[in-house]
């Protein structure tokens, strides 16, 4: 049976384009730019929630993007090639905000590491949650949920607790 519906402007060989070029470090906006292309930043959006496995590549490439980025950082904060002439507060800060997104977007890889070391088991209405197979945020939000069940205030938010960021940049500056 036929598809319904009209028929789709983005072919599978410009999401292919795209997701090359995103993994390559790219933006959408800069691909939707090129001659012959064909596609607009609002087409790529709606096909990304239409497709799930577009979606899953897109968010692939994007995690790869990180990489070629974060290898120029060095050569940026040198001052190296085309970042000679930029000064040195545009060239740590462009460096701060490739590291921000880095972390952001492969938090386990470039994040702040945090050990959480827990062993227990607790039983809640009749059903026992191991808490070893638990991530960081479920611990976190567990920790809290136990913590008004008891009626205790926490004083430390732990939502945005990988992005302390102490003294990373401290002998940097003085250069």
């Amino acid at each position: 049976m036929a598809k319904k519906g009209p028929p789709r402007k983005m072919t599978q060989a410009d999401k292919d384009y795209l997701v090359q070029q995103i993994a390559a470090g790219r933006s959408v906006v800069d691909i939707v730019r090129d001659d012959g292309f064909g596609v607009s930043d609002r087409t790529v959006n709606e096909e990304l929630k239409r497709d799930p496995v577009f979606l899953s590549q897109y968010a692939r490439a994007r995690e790869f993007a990180v990489e070629p980025k974060i290898e120029e950082n060095e050569a940026i904060l040198r001052g190296e090639g085309e970042w000679a002439k930029v000064d040195w507060d545009a060239r740590k800060e462009i460096v701060n905000d490739r590291r921000w997104n880095a972390i952001r977007l492969q938090r386990f890889r470039y994040g702040d590491k945090i050990d959480v070391d827990v062993k227990a088991n607790v039983q809640v209405e009749g059903k026992v949650i191991d808490v070893e197979a638990l991530d960081y945020d479920q611990l976190v939000a567990f920790r809290q949920a136990l913590q008004i069940a008891a009626g205790v205030e926490d004083e430390e938010d732990y939502t945005d607790y990988e992005e302390v960021d102490d003294g990373e940049d401290k002998g940097a500056s003085e250069d």
